[in-house]
C-alpha cells in the first residue's frame, strides 16, 4: 500500500448547521490522513469557463491523492482548476453525498481524465452513474461517528421524545405535539436553535440525541421540503446519528436500500398522517427504552454504520495508507465486541 499523501477537499453550499454532518465527515477524514481539509462553498452553478477547463487533459504525479467530498454531483467541477490539471495529484476520488441529484452529473464526468473514482450514497443509482461517467463507481452509504458517541452514558436521558429536523405536517407543530405528549407524562423537546457553525451544530445534535429515548424523524418523501428530492427517498444523518446514540426513531422509514443498514429494532412505525394514531406507539417505545435498547442500537452502529468503514474502502481504492485509520478501526471493532459481551444474544 502506498505511503503517498492524501488531501481532503469538501464542497458544500455553506458551512452552516445543516451541512454539519458533512463537515464533520471531512474533519474525520482529514484526521485519518493527518491533513487539514480544504473547504469550498460554491455560491452559484459553475460557469462556462470552469466547464471548459474541466474538459482539458490532466497530468499526474506519483505521491499525492485527492479525496473530494462533494455535496452533489455538480460539485465535481471543484477539481477543474489549473493546479489540478498541472499534475498536483496522481488519483482523484470523489464521494458524492447527495448522489440522488443524478441529473446534475456534469458533462466532463463522461471522460475519466479528471476524476478516477466516484462513490455514491444511493446504491439504486449505481447503473446510472456507471453509464453517465467513465470513472470506477462504488457505493459508500451514509454513516455516523459511532466511536464519538460512545462516551455518552446509556442512562440520564432527560428527554423522552426529541423533534429533529423537518416533520410530516401532522407532527410539525411542536406546541400541539408537546401538549399531547405531556398529557401522557412524556417529556418533549421541540426544535432547538440551529447554530451557524456546522461542527458546533453537529455536536449539539449529538448531545440532544444522547439525552433522548425517541427521536421524531421521517424520510424526505413523508416530510417534503424545497431542498429535498421530490421523488427519491434517502438516508440522512438524523437516522444514523440516532442509532449511534442509542435512540429509537419514530416516523416513516425511508424507502431506500441504505435504510436496511439501520436495525429493525431502531424503527417505530407510526402513522405520520395522524398524531392521535401515532401517540400510542411512541409512548410504548419511550417506556420500553432500556440499557439493552441502547446496546442493540450502538452495536449496530459500531459494526456497520461508522464512517471509518467507508474510509477504509476509500483507502483500499486509492491505495493510500493510514495508520490512524488502522488504529481506530481496531478500536471500533473492539468496542463492538465489548457491547456484545455486555448483552449476550444481541441481534446480528
Amino acid at each position: 500500500m502506498s505511503e503517498g499523501r492524501l488531501q481532503v477537499w469538501c464542497a458544500t453550499p455553506s458551512s452552516s448547521g445543516g451541512w454539519g454532518p458533512v463537515t464533520a465527515l471531512a474533519e474525520l477524514a482529514g484526521r485519518m490522513w493527518d491533513t487539514t481539509p480544504v473547504y469550498f462553498h460554491p455560491t452559484a452553478p459553475a460557469g462556462p469557463l470552469r466547464k471548459a477547463v474541466a474538459m482539458l487533459p490532466r497530468r499526474r504525479r506519483s505521491d499525492r491523492q485527492l479525496l473530494l467530498i462533494a455535496a452533489q454531483p455538480g460539485d465535481l467541477l471543484t477539481v477543474a482548476r489549473a493546479d489540478v490539471l498541472a499534475g498536483r495529484f496522481e488519483q482523484i476520488g470523489a464521494w458524492i453525498i447527495d448522489s440522488f441529484w443524478d441529473e446534475r452529473i456534469p458533462l466532463f464526468a463522461r471522460t475519466r481524465h479528471l476524476v478516477d473514482r466516484i462513490w455514491i450514497t444511493d446504491v439504486e443509482l449505481m447503473d446510472r452513474y456507471a453509464s453517465a461517467t467513465t470513472a470506477e463507481c462504488g457505493w459508500l452509504p451514509w454513516g455516523t461517528d459511532a466511536l464519538a458517541a460512545l462516551p455518552r452514558p446509556a442512562t440520564r436521558r432527560d428527554i423522552d421524545v426529541l423533534r429533529l429536523g423537518r416533520q410530516p405536517q401532522a407532527w410539525d407543530d411542536d406546541s400541539t405535539t408537546g401538549e399531547a405528549l405531556a398529557t401522557n407524562g412524556i417529556r418533549f423537546q421541540g426544535r432547538f436553535p440551529q447554530l451557524d457553525d456546522g461542527l458546533a451544530n453537529q455536536q449539539a445534535v449529538r448531545d440532544h440525541l444522547g439525552r433522548s429515548r425517541v427521536v421524531l424523524a421521517s424520510g424526505n418523501l413523508a416530510s417534503p421540503t424545497q431542498y429535498g428530492h421530490p421523488t427519491r427517498d434517502y438516508l440522512s444523518a438524523r437516522f444514523t446519528d440516532a442509532v449511534a446514540a442509542g435512540t429509537l426513531i419514530a416516523g416513516a422509514r425511508p424507502a431506500c436500500s441504505a435504510s436496511d443498514l439501520i436495525p429493525d429494532e431502531a424503527w417505530i412505525d407510526i402513522d405520520v398522517t395522524s398524531r392521535a394514531r401515532g401517540l400510542s406507539a411512541i409512548m410504548d417505545a419511550v417506556r420500553g427504552h432500556t440499557d439493552r435498547t441502547v446496546a442493540v442500537l450502538r452495536s449496530a452502529a459500531l459494526e456497520r454504520l461508522d464512517w471509518r468503514y467507508r474510509l477504509e474502502q476509500i483507502r483500499r481504492d486509492l491505495d493510500v495508507a493510514s495508520p490512524t485509520l488502522d488504529r481506530e478501526l481496531s478500536d471500533l471493532r473492539g468496542a463492538a465486541l465489548h457491547h456484545r459481551s455486555l448483552y449476550p444474544g444481541l441481534p446480528l
